[in-house]
């Protein structure tokens, strides 16, 4: 094949893209995306919460419902959550939230290169984990999760994002792409790969980090 993908596994389209969600004995397949609003700034608490479902397996319920909890440590994650709400995420404001919830652990990794980029990401999704994406341009400062990695003749080409701020994927496992081939050249800083969503809406940005969320031993 002259296009290789591979996701993360454990995922099904049933034209919308589910996760396994556990309550108790009982295991159901559950909406995977977790829209944000227009108004806010909570791509980060958005791509965290839906990492955490993906390690934890964690009910949808529990995902929507985080800002009404009242114990536990879903009262805890949104202790830290909600001062991010409308001001955005440092990597450092998600390690702190991911502290509360019990089955995960989080490491960051600083990015040099689209090389390191695309060989984290698919270490991550190969050993269970769910990368997220710290995005930074000129127009952009934003989270996604990254679902899946693309290869083109066994060159790395993308990364297959899943995009808070972006409509729910259909019959698809990703709803935004970070093109790791040509790149653009800013007048100042380094050079920037082209980010595009499944409206069509295409900034130019750079990973500086990556936060991998993983199950805790």
């Amino acid at each position: 094949m002259t296009i290789n993908q591979v996701y993360f596994p454990n995922l099904r389209l049933e034209g919308e893209l589910q996760y396994r969600a556990a309550a108790g004995n009982r295991v159901r397949w559950s909406p995977l995306h977790l829209p944000q609003s227009p108004l806010d700034r909570a791509c980060g608490i958005h791509s965290l919460l839906i990492a955490i479902a993906l390690i934890t397996r964690a009910p949808r319920i529990s995902l929507e419902n985080v800002a009404e909890a009242t114990r536990g440590q879903w009262r805890a994650f949104w202790g830290s959550a909600r001062g991010q709400y409308f001001d955005g995420s440092s990597p450092r404001d998600l390690e702190r939230c991911a502290e509360h919830v019990v089955g995960v652990t989080t490491k960051r990794l600083r990015i040099d290169s689209t090389v390191m980029l695309h060989a984290a990401c698919l270490s991550a999704i190969e050993h269970g984990a769910v990368p997220l994406l710290d995005l930074h341009g000129p127009n952009i400062a934003h989270w996604a999760v990254a679902l899946g990695v693309e290869s083109s003749f066994g060159v790395p080409s993308a990364i297959l994002c899943l995009d808070p701020s972006a409509t729910a994927p259909r019959n698809s496992f990703a709803n935004a792409r970070l093109d790791l081939g040509a790149m653009h050249q800013p007048a100042r800083g380094k050079p920037l790969n082209s980010y595009r969503d499944i409206e069509g809406r295409t900034k130019h940005a750079r990973v500086r980090s990556v936060l991998i969320v993983e199950p805790a031993e």
